[in-house]
């Protein structure tokens, strides 16, 4: 909104002064010089009640943490804090440049100087140092947290992944260790028979020179993890090209994918039933594996051995979550709303049909005025985490997967009971 407001109660000989801005202290569009709002405190300059394209709040530098290629106006510091409020909320993910830190992001470009929760230096992660969040929805919370960062947003859950017979978890160190099933190789220690089973963590064999995994993603029967360089490795079953490195071989160590592309790197991973899809550091997706139903979303069903493109997500729209179901997938793009593509059998694309779709495609409303903050996929369903702490579920539904109380297939996002 632009307003026109008269300074010092006078507008003077040039007539009145337009001011951008908000005389709330706490707002990210606060002015001291303003001395009259409409209220919003927002960027909705022309008060239509959506966000335009010129009216996007984000970091015109692409190196960012917080880059937006369609930002019109930044605060200029391009951290965290995209609101200046002084606190990292649920959408500004705090992040640290060193790979040893518990904070480690490697694509974070601020943070917080120290890069750990070691508040008095001391060396020592005292009482009231403990790493969690004291918001008891949030998926880092920890009831005996007495100090956390604000964003309540670390992504505990990318340390563990459990597949269809095998787990994997990465260590306090960054190398991986797996249990369970061993048959096609998905535990990655160098060995695979029909009848392996490991029944104890078992540590992969390496995953490189001075590679440590940041996130790590089970399948059916393989297994991908992100390595703190942003390239993928993965290993297991890959009959139908899932693990991304140019053929159909099982692998029964960590192996690294073909290239993402010239220059790219993943910043999140998601391993399907026989497919995986990686986020990219320009917030494109890149999937390989079956593409039964369209589920690699390149607009065909041919399977890919290497890393392939997905068709667009719509324009200036890029994925800051990603979920491989059984036979779909599902993103979170960065204006909160979800696109989903692959076999759509009972809703579970939840764009209020059962049409397959080749191309990534947005879901019916998740409800108004509600955006999504985290998501998974399962076999023939899909399940989002909404901005205001709900849960809303679409797809098969015979064993009351969804949570709505009912055994109905819902093709359109549906709010849990």
């Amino acid at each position: 909104m632009m307003l026109t407001v008269p300074l010092a109660g006078c507008t003077g000989d040039d007539g009145p002064v337009d001011v951008l801005g908000c005389t709330n202290v706490d707002a990210n569009n606060y002015n001291e010089n303003v001395t009259k709002d409409d209220g919003t405190c927002d960027y909705d300059l022309d008060d239509d009640g959506i966000q335009d394209n010129y009216e996007v709040d984000g970091c015109t530098d692409n190196s960012a943490n917080n880059y937006m290629n369609s930002a019109t106006d930044e605060d200029g510091s391009c951290d965290y804090d995209l609101d200046d409020d002084g606190v990292l909320d649920v959408d500004e993910i705090l992040g640290c440049t060193d790979s040893a830190a518990n904070n480690y992001k490697f694509r974070a470009t601020d943070d917080d100087g120290s890069c750990d929760y070691d508040l008095d230096d001391d060396g020592v992660l005292d009482a009231d140092e403990i790493l969690g969040c004291t918001d008891s929805t949030a998926n880092n919370y920890n009831s005996e947290a007495t100090d956390e960062d604000g964003s309540c947003d670390y992504d505990l859950d990318d340390d563990i992944t459990a597949g269809t017979q095998h787990t994997c978890a990465i260590l306090d160190n960054g190398s991986v260790s797996c249990w369970g099933a061993g048959n096609f190789g998905q535990l990655g220690g160098g060995t695979d028979t029909p009848d392996l089973v490991r029944r104890t963590p078992t540590q992969t064999s390496s995953l490189g020179t001075d590679r440590t995994a940041v996130a790590i993603s089970a399948g059916r029967y393989h297994t991908c993890a992100l390595l703190d360089d942003g390239s993928v490795s993965c290993w297991g079953r890959n009959f139908f090209g899932q693990l991304g490195d140019g053929t159909t071989t099982d692998r029964n160590t960590p192996t690294q994918i073909s290239s993402l592309g010239t220059d790219r790197t993943a910043v999140a991973i998601s391993a399907g039933e026989r497919h995986t899809c990686a986020i990219l550091d320009d917030g494109s997706v890149s999937c390989w594996g079956s593409n039964n139903g369209g589920r690699l979303g390149d607009g065909t069903t041919t399977d890919h051995s290497t890393p392939t493109q997905t068709s667009t997500l719509g324009t200036d729209r890029t994925a800051i979550a990603i979920a491989a179901g059984g036979d779909h997938t599902c993103a979170i793009l960065d204006d909160g709303s979800v696109s989903c593509w692959g076999n759509n059998s009972q809703g579970r694309l939840g764009d209020g049909t059962t049409t397959d779709r080749l191309t990534p495609t947005q879901t019916s409303s998740l409800g108004e005025g509600r955006t999504a903050v985290a998501i998974t996929a399962g076999y023939g369903y899909t399940c989002a985490i909404l901005d205001d702490g709900s849960v809303s579920c679409w797809g098969w539904n015979i064993f009351g997967q969804l949570g709505d109380g009912t055994t109905n297939d819902r093709f359109t996002p549906t709010a849990i009971e």
